[in-house]
């Protein structure tokens, strides 16, 4: 059980000191959307499968279902490029990724997608203004994660940036655990370190200092534990705005 399904399980309570709940939760645009005639195509996609976007591909839009998706912009000549990080209930638009030499969607983990012309979902938008209300307060939200990224990386220093990137995995996809939350990360250490703009040997000593300090606890390259949510939540001035985001399902910061 994810912490999406333990705040639906809560039937909208709320933990002490978080914000009130929103009206609508994420994903909710995707599930009105799916049982709607929305000429998409579903695609399943495996482990680290690769989508190539080319200019003509500017209007599709692909809509998470399921698993964790990012997409991957470089200049030619590069290793380092831009990942962007996006959930089930997330929209993405071709036409946002930058015209960088590499555009590509990457299936972080096994992920399920619902591919569509902008086209059609506009004329659905068109007849149907709960629809679009519903992916209003969707873009919104993806809009605020990605600001909230951005002033991460402008502001704060390298441990700031690490916890700010761990709270955000356990609100988005992370397993509660008692009074712990595990995540199976969907980045390798380089991509994450390229999402935070770190170098990766720092990184990896930064999460050394995590462990150090019985922050986190890590089995294997993806499975991590998040063992003090309080100090890993003082240690980022981002996480108020990063709950308020999230502020529909009770918090794990009690």
């Amino acid at each position: 059980m994810t912490l999406r399904d333990r705040e639906r399980s809560h039937n909208g309570a709320q933990a002490p000191g978080t914000a009130p709940p929103m009206a609508s939760a994420p994903g909710a645009f995707l599930s009105r959307l799916v049982t709607l005639d929305t000429q998409a195509t579903p695609l399943k996609l495996r482990l680290r499968q690769r989508i190539a976007l080319a200019a003509a591909h500017d209007d599709l839009l692909f809509a998470v279902q399921s698993g964790v998706v990012a997409t991957r912009a470089a200049m030619a000549g590069s290793e380092t490029g831009v990942i962007t990080l996006f959930f089930p209930g997330d929209v993405i638009s071709a036409g946002s990724v930058p015209c960088f030499s590499e555009r590509t969607i990457i299936a972080a983990t096994a992920s399920d997608v619902l591919r569509f012309k902008s086209k059609s979902l506009i004329s659905l938008l068109a007849d149907d203004v709960d629809l679009l209300a519903a992916y209003d307060r969707q873009r919104d939200r993806q809009a605020a994660r990605a600001a909230i990224h951005a002033a991460g990386l402008a502001t704060l220093e390298g441990s700031q940036r690490l916890a700010a990137f761990l709270i955000e995995m356990a609100l988005e996809i992370g397993v509660p655990a008692g009074h712990s939350v595990t995540i199976e990360l969907p980045l390798t250490r380089t991509e994450i370190a390229q999402h935070l703009a770190l170098n990766a040997d720092t990184l990896s000593r930064m999460m050394s200092r995590f462990k150090a300090n019985n922050l986190v606890s890590q089995r294997g390259r993806h499975h991590i534990t998040l063992k003090n949510w309080r100090a890993l939540a003082d240690m980022c001035q981002l996480t108020p705005a990063l709950i308020a985001v999230e502020r529909n399902r009770a918090s794990p910061l009690s």
